[in-house]
């Protein structure tokens, strides 16, 4: 089956950006708009994704919880929201629904890997689905109007296919495409086939030079994405857990941060929140992130064990109040 595709590429701001540039990756349950602004007060990437915020929900009695994923404040900006599910009328009501919330462009998650997402013939099962990817795309465009589309995507399924798969997806009028150098099946156990998302960039160059590439996998610091941009010739890098190893990953140079200052961040964290949700968010999720800023000084262990115990802001406060001043 042949689906008419026609382009919908135009100039977009993802060619404004000074090349390489820097985004941080979409992560569910934890790139929220209180994680944006944190990491922007740490060291501010290029762009942003949103959390995964799914169609299928936004359009029917789930959304109320999609429409927390879709909060955030105009200093977040440029902002693009991440959006997946099953069905292609469902992208492009909510891709339409998007147009005027001020969103920098919509990406389209064909990367996730966890099992019973995948299971459900969504996110990176699509790659095994290029027809109906397609129709996804197209229904996305048709939606978006004037913003742009991309996809997130990974190198193959159960083996790399990044001829057949990044290939197919380079014919369909993509803004930008973010390249996971990783398969399905290889989830994050193996190093990132960075060797196969340069090969990404020779057939962007053959089939449409206009789209926008983004490396994606295993960056760690924004000198060592800059390495990577230059053997490997995408346009810009993404970062995602990379953010968990160093919430500074995004700083230019090399600067030793105290362990002050990342007390003060976390505090700022614990403000924000508290002042954005207001306790429409439960405060247990908000404990994986104490491991970003609580390591590798003495008593580091002690003190996130004892935080892990707490059962409100209020009490992680009192804790940190009491590190004595040779931690802090």
């Amino acid at each position: 089956m042949k689906i008419a595709l026609k382009s919908y590429l135009m100039k977009s701001f993802w060619q404004d950006f000074p090349k390489p540039f820097f985004a941080m990756a979409p992560l569910d349950d934890v790139s929220d708009t209180v994680f944006r602004r944190v990491v922007m007060r740490a060291a501010r990437p290029d762009v942003f994704f949103t959390e995964f915020a799914n169609a299928d929900a936004f359009v029917s009695a789930g959304r109320p919880a999609i429409e927390k994923k879709l909060r955030f404040e105009n200093e977040e900006s440029p902002l693009i929201v991440q959006i997946w599910g099953k069905f292609p009328e469902h992208y492009y009501e909510m891709a339409k629904a998007m147009r005027e919330r001020g969103f920098a462009g919509i990406d389209i998650n064909m990367g996730c890997p966890e099992k019973n997402i995948v299971r459900s013939g969504v996110c990176s099962a699509l790659i095994k689905d290029p027809v109906r990817a397609a129709e996804i795309i197209k229904a996305t465009q048709e939606g978006a109007g004037e913003l742009p589309v991309s996809v997130k995507t990974r190198i193959g399924f159960n083996t790399i296919a990044t001829e057949e798969w990044i290939g197919h997806l380079l014919g369909l009028g993509l803004d930008a495409l973010t390249i996971h150098g990783r398969t399905t099946k290889e989830m994050s156990k193996v190093p990132a086939h960075w060797d196969e998302i340069g090969r990404a960039v020779q057939l962007r160059d053959e089939i449409a030079p206009d789209t926008v590439i983004i490396g994606n996998g295993d960056i760690e610091s924004r000198a060592q994405g800059e390495e990577l941009a230059r053997e490997y010739g995408v346009d810009g890098l993404m970062i995602g857990r990379g953010v968990f190893h160093d919430i500074y990953v995004f700083e230019s140079g090399e600067v030793e941060h105290s362990v002050a200052e990342h007390v003060e961040l976390l505090n700022y964290h614990l403000d924000l929140f508290e002042q954005t949700w207001e306790g429409q968010k439960s405060y247990e999720p908000l404990k994986k992130f104490f491991k970003i800023y609580l390591k590798s000084f003495p008593g580091a262990n002690d003190l996130r064990a004892s935080l892990m115990e707490t059962k409100s802001i209020e009490e992680a406060r009192e804790i940190l109040a009491k590190m004595p001043q040779n931690q802090v």
